[in-house]
């Protein structure tokens, strides 16, 4: 794809620039200072109003108190930002030591362009650490045979949250297929209710937490993997896709959002369903955390959470969750071995049994076989959601985790045109077919 060859040529370009200066990107040489202590810069995008960055603070005090030979500069970028600086660095073969990055397809375009090491002899040293992960947490960093990260949890991202007080106080059914959940919106809009809360400024929240649930429904899992592999003859122009993309339209249409998702974004558009103005919510397991500590308990009681509604005559699976593993953090192909050592060290630490305890406190879904909370001792929204993911345990594809770069940016303004009513499906698809090679 166009977008990988330049990441990969431009970064060929930094790396001979860098070497005609005679410095490393990071500061000391081969990361260890005069004082034997061993640097390396980390970016991460656990910060504000992430549901991890508290959890990322405490544990990076933990690890710095625990190994004060490791230097750590670290630099915290809001999510929304975050994946933009990183694919500029990326370009200017500027990457940071260490950074967090998505799995799947996001990793393997920085392995295929070079620029991240494998982590195969870490995991072959500590196999018990590595044997109480569960699988999906190394499998979707895995390429080719060699993993490149750990996942720190998993991350669900098509809950159908509603609030069953107003569903109970306006007779409304909780939808169980698509033409019920039409019917809700319809009732709600008449009654001043917004149907469904949407933050969608920075454009991926619809593609992540409704369009993947929503496609995989219509077309089937198989189905994008032989469009992404080019096999059996399936296309992005194909007309199940065609109909997905044009329920996102009809759900707009249907007025089934709020009249600003298109200008407020995914944590503000949470207060329209924490102050009952919203029936429905649908979101991933990043806003557990902030339901939490911002609800109201009287309204919190309220919540309850399912998968999407059926869709009839949908190829995929009737009654399933989208998700994929968290973020992990990589190793930046050109740090020194001492370097290697200690953003190991770091990926062990954030990933143990005792960091997913913690990482449980903030209600995340961890992503460790042993670690398991005490239905009765957490808060009841967090036990809600253990609950459903026990239910529904296989997880389909996320968009923006299968797509590439180019794909990915396309199908997030591709959706935000369609809902606005300026670009069609057939437009939208036609450009992602042309990505395919």
């Amino acid at each position: 794809m166009k977008i990988k060859l330049m990441l990969v040529s431009v970064a060929v370009l930094g790396c001979l620039c860098t070497a005609c200066s005679g410095k490393k990107a990071s500061q000391p040489i081969n990361g260890r200072s005069t004082d034997g202590k061993v640097s390396f810069t980390l970016w991460h995008s656990y910060v504000g109003a992430d549901q991890r960055s508290e959890f990322m603070t405490r544990r990076m005090e933990q690890f710095r108190a625990a190994n004060p030979d490791i230097t750590i500069e670290e630099q915290k970028i809001p999510r929304d930002q975050y994946q933009t600086r990183l694919k500029t660095q990326a370009a200017a073969g500027e990457l940071p030591d260490a950074f967090i990055a998505w799995p799947n397809t996001p990793i393997q375009e920085f392995v295929e362009a070079g620029l991240v090491g494998d982590i195969n002899d870490l995991l072959a040293r500590e196999s018990a650490w590595k044997d109480g992960i569960l699988p999906i947490a190394l499998n979707e960093f895995t390429v080719d045979g060699k993993t490149y990260s750990v996942g720190l949890g998993i991350s669900v991202t098509s809950i159908f949250f509603y609030n069953k007080a107003l569903f109970e106080k306006y007779r409304v059914k909780v939808p169980e297929t698509y033409e019920e959940l039409k019917t809700a919106i319809e009732v709600f809009k008449q009654n001043n209710i917004i149907p469904i809360a949407l933050g969608n400024k920075a454009k991926w929240p619809a593609q992540s937490s409704i369009f993947s649930i929503v496609a995989n429904r219509i077309t089937g899992s198989q189905w994008l993997t032989d469009v992404l592999a080019n096999k059996n003859g399936a296309k992005f122009t194909d007309q199940s896709f065609l109909d997905a993309l044009g329920m996102m339209k009809e759900l707009a249409d249907l007025g089934a959002f709020n009249r600003d998702y298109n200008s407020i974004d995914d944590v503000q558009t949470r207060g329209y369903f924490y102050r009952e103005e919203a029936a429905m919510m649908i979101n991933g397991t990043w806003v557990l955390p902030d339901i939490v500590a911002n609800t109201p308990e009287a309204v919190k009681a309220n919540i309850e959470m399912t998968t999407f509604p059926i869709i009839t005559g949908g190829k995929g699976e009737p009654k399933t969750l989208s998700g994929v593993s968290s973020t992990g953090v990589v190793i930046n192909a050109k740090v020194s071995p001492a370097q290697r050592t200690a953003i190991e060290k770091l990926i062990m630490f954030l990933t143990v049994d005792e960091a997913q305890k913690m990482y449980m406190e903030y209600t995340i879904p961890v992503s460790s076989k042993t670690v398991e909370p005490d239905l009765n001792a957490v808060d009841p929204v967090y036990a809600k959601l253990v609950t459903l993911m026990k239910a529904h345990p296989a997880m389909v594809t996320v968009y923006d985790s299968a797509l590439n770069s180019e794909q990915t940016e396309i199908i997030n303004n591709g959706l935000q045109g369609i809902m606005l009513g300026v670009q069609s499906p057939q437009e939208i698809a036609k450009q992602l077919a042309d990505t395919i090679q």
